[in-house]
């Protein structure tokens, strides 16, 4: 991690992406640095709150998905805060979920919105580099040398450059056993890189050491290799959580792309 990442997220006088998605997705544990971000990007696009709540509807579905294929064990890299219904809440019990995220500040809010509750955990880790989180003793002594899991990127395939996401992807396919998926979600994959709005949300991102990359799902797909795509391929979230793309207006197809918040898609091995 570069220092002005690693300076950005540790000063809670400086915005962090995660506490900004928080404060977008209606919970509480940012602070005015990150209101005031959050407000600015409504005030430029009011779709993004709606847009971060399609991306955790979905993250349920997904959550729901994996363990109906029989995978108890689900990690989830750049999680957020666990709030917000996120994956722990819709899984069977004794499913075992791994939340990570690498802002010092979101990790220690996040464990005590969990406290002592059985068979979740969050540590902090960078998801551009998953094999700080799966090389820990305690995830493997939690795992218990269980390797068939259901990994997950979601919301976060947009702050990774290829090289990173590409790095992920190998050290997940090499890591996971026969059995696992990887639930991805690909933003920003058909939006209109030359419109005006776009550019000042990667401006803001970029204040917040957080750069955007935009790319074609046909990228994403090869980046992702080893991993083969599913049987269903890439999926709007518009489509797979059954909404209606009418919620959007015509200005915000071209700045989000139809996928309104990009595109969901199992990936196996």
């Amino acid at each position: 991690m570069n220092e002005k990442r690693r300076e950005s997220i540790v000063d809670a006088s400086r915005p962090s992406a995660g506490r900004v998605y928080d404060y977008l997705l209606g919970g509480h544990h940012n602070f005015e640095v990150d209101r005031r971000v959050a407000e600015r990007i409504k005030e430029i696009l009011p779709f993004m709150p709606k847009a971060f709540m399609l991306q955790r509807w979905c993250l349920q579905d997904v959550a729901m998905e994996v363990t109906r294929r029989g995978l108890d064990v689900i990690i989830d890299f750049a999680s957020g805060l666990p709030t917000q219904d996120h994956i722990h809440t819709v899984v069977p019990a004794g499913t075992i979920v791994i939340y990570s995220d690498y802002d010092p500040v979101v990790v220690g809010y996040a464990r005590d919105i969990l406290g002592d509750m059985q068979n979740v955990y969050y540590f902090e880790a960078d998801a551009r580099q998953p094999e700080e989180l799966l090389n820990r003793p305690e995830v493997q002594d939690i795992l218990g040398g269980r390797r068939d899991v259901a990994l997950v990127m979601w919301g976060v395939s947009a702050f990774l450059s290829d090289d990173e996401l590409a790095h992920a992807a190998q050290v997940l396919y090499e890591w996971s056993g026969p059995r696992s998926c990887l639930a991805f979600n690909a933003q920003a994959a058909d939006v209109d890189e030359d419109n005006p709005i776009r550019h000042k949300i990667h401006a803001l991102y970029e204040q917040m050491g957080t750069p955007l990359h935009n790319r074609s799902l046909e990228r994403a797909r090869l980046l992702l290799q080893p991993w083969r795509l599913g049987p269903e391929g890439f999926t709007s979230l518009f489509d797979w959580h059954g909404i209606d793309t009418s919620v959007m207006t015509e200005m915000e197809r071209k700045v989000f792309g139809t996928g309104g918040a990009g595109y969901g898609a199992y990936f196996v091995k």
